[in-house]
């Protein structure tokens, strides 16, 4: 299994690449950089229920 400071570094990761997504989408209205937020704001989710999960 993956540790605590692996999925923290996970979370901080996919979270900022999301921010970035979100400014260059408003930023250029480009459709990929909606996509690639979408994505990493699904990363962010996976990380942290999979932290949840495994804290119980």
């Amino acid at each position: 299994m993956v540790n605590l400071p692996a999925r923290l570094l996970g979370v901080i990761l996919s979270l900022a690449f999301f921010v970035f997504s979100v400014v260059m989408f408003f930023t250029t209205w480009d459709w990929v950089a909606a996509v690639f937020a979408l994505g990493s704001l699904g990363y962010s989710l996976f990380f942290m229920l999979s932290y949840q999960r495994n804290k119980s």
